[in-house]
């Protein structure tokens, strides 16, 4: 075992603490809105912390870490889009969703094209959330346990996550996941601030360290302070980044329903718009706790610092935490990684039984009882998290890059959905065929990308009928699939001479009361945009 019983006692604590807060709240919980949308009274500092404590898992801090060993800074490209991601979110979609009333956001399709819509985003996001966001999170942890205690495989440590997180997540509802994110975020912040002020420490201090990545550029490596790459760059190209990580965090944060369910429980539009600027402060702070840990890593590493050096880039995070930090701030560090870890999987398997409860069981039962459609949510979440174990074990092993798999995953999967969204919220030419066929031929469309980039023999067949322009960086290949969506929605609601006046007239007239912000709440979250936009530019500024 590579940690003392004091961190183990530690990290044993925090589990009980949390079981403690999730059996109270669960108790108290009457209802399918109290289960699935927490009673709509949550408020920014809630909302932001759980926005912030689902997007950041373990397979952030051991895949983003081990990537910016191979790539540098430049993988924070993904964070800082998700900063952009939150705003708009507020800007743009939010508002929408609580107007409506909806409580998950496939319901804004058939509102906008028709139930058949709604239910093919809901197969997609089931499917997303099974086969990549619980398994990841996973995978992960298993990953961080296996390093830590010394065992051959991360096969125990996933058995345990599933085990412990599985009964966490499925007992509370969405309230009880919020207010331990809100819990969560500030040991998740903290582990991560202490491995990069011991990592500084010992690189030498942050002079000697800059010395250090500065020799490492001179001697024919990458830039690793910078956050730009060549547009031919493999991994990161500065194209995908301005055009493919914004059609990622535009979908993730505004479209996503794990994400948009936090929102849709605000107390009213302000509140919610508040606590995506929140979460985008938040995710600012994942360069300097994430991404700059793994930079420090590899210089560490070239010093010869680590007396058993990680065998792949994806086990440095944990390797710094076992290195750097002394007995009981180990235990604190990676409470902090259980912590991302039990919020991601927690908010996906609340997320996934919301969608399958409120989109297929109350639909096909409508007499449904309220105590039923808890039940229902629980049983669902259950079996979440174990197809969640299964791919987890046999199939994420395969990808190199943690990350590598949840950046493609992203890419190929959300074209056709985005253009369905925006054309959809922004005009009332898009009819109901066209919204339900873009999806069909949009998710298809990005499939065949996906094993155009990956499989060698569609690859070659690819080339040999001529479509080899289609083997493409995935971040090219969201930007492609997003254009390729808009134009199936337009044209195909012209080929059918037909428009969606009369579900965007629908859609732009419904409110829901008490909802509004007043003049002062539109001043307030004006001003704190601008915050957040200089925050934003003020990172690619000192890291260009």
């Amino acid at each position: 075992m590579n940690i003392s019983w004091f961190d183990f006692s530690i990290i044993a604590v925090y589990f009980v603490f949390i079981f403690v807060i999730t059996i109270r709240i669960g108790r108290r919980v009457s209802d399918s809105d109290d289960y699935f949308l927490a009673g709509r009274s949550m408020r920014w500092p809630m909302i932001g912390s759980s926005l912030f404590a689902t997007n950041i898992s373990a397979e952030q801090f051991v895949g983003q870490a081990g990537l910016a060993v191979a790539v540098g800074i430049a993988v924070a490209n993904y964070q800082l889009a998700g900063v952009l991601g939150f705003a708009l979110m507020g800007l743009v979609f939010l508002p929408t969703f609580i107007r409506l009333g909806i409580k998950t956001a496939p319901q804004f399709l058939e509102i906008r094209y028709g139930v058949e819509s709604r239910k093919f985003l809901s197969i997609i996001t089931i499917l997303f959330i099974g086969l990549n966001a619980v398994p990841l999170s996973l995978y992960a942890g298993g990953q961080v346990m296996r390093d830590m205690f010394g065992w051959d495989s991360t096969l125990p440590g996933i058995l345990i996550l599933c085990v412990t997180t599985g009964i966490y997540a499925v007992l509370g509802g969405l309230k009880a996941v919020v207010v331990t994110d809100f819990l969560q975020m500030f040991i998740l912040v903290l582990g991560g601030f202490l491995v990069l002020g011991f990592g500084l420490h010992a690189a030498g201090g942050v002079g000697a360290f800059l010395v250090k990545v500065e020799a490492i550029k001179q001697n024919g490596g990458e830039d690793l302070l910078s956050l730009f790459r060549p547009a031919d760059h493999p991994i990161i190209p500065w194209t995908g980044v301005v055009f493919g990580l914004t059609v990622h965090a535009f979908f993730y944060c505004s479209m996503n329903h794990t994400i948009v369910q936090r929102a849709m429980a605000a107390k009213s539009i302000h509140q919610g718009r508040m606590g995506g600027l929140f979460a985008g402060l938040l995710k600012a702070l994942t360069v300097f706790i994430i991404v700059l840990p793994g930079i420090i890593g590899l210089v560490l590493l070239n010093d010869g610092f680590f007396t058993t050096p990680p065998e792949t880039e994806d086990q440095m995070y944990a390797a710094m935490i076992r290195s750097l930090l002394p007995s009981g701030l180990i235990g604190i560090t990676l409470s902090g990684l259980v912590a991302a870890l039990m919020s991601s999987v927690d908010s996906n398997i609340c997320s996934a039984s919301s969608l399958i409860t409120l989109d297929w069981y109350q639909p096909a039962r409508p007499k449904a009882s309220e105590k039923e459609l808890v039940r229902v949510g629980r049983i669902v979440g259950a079996v979440i998290i174990i197809m969640g174990m299964i791919w987890a074990i046999f199939v994420i092993p395969h990808f190199k890059f943690l990350f590598d798999y949840l950046a493609k995953f992203n890419s190929y999967s959300v074209g056709g959905l985005l253009a369905c969204f925006i054309g959809g919220l922004v005009s009332p030419y898009p009819n109901r065929n066209a919204g339900f066929w873009t999806l069909v031929i949009g998710s298809l469309l990005g499939l065949l990308l996906w094993l155009i980039a990956d499989n060698a023999y569609v690859n070659e067949w690819a080339y040999s009928v001529g479509l080899g322009i289609l083997d493409m960086h995935f971040l090219h290949g969201a930007v492609f699939l997003t254009v390729c969506g808009f134009i199936l929605l337009f044209g195909i609601s012209l080929l059918t001479q037909g428009d969606g006046a009369e579900s965007y007239a629908d859609m732009k007239s419904t409110k829901l009361t008490g909802m509004e912000p007043t003049a002062a709440e539109n001043k307030q979250f004006k001003l704190w945009l601008v915050i957040v936009g200089a925050v934003y530019v003020g990172i690619y500024l000192m890291f260009i």
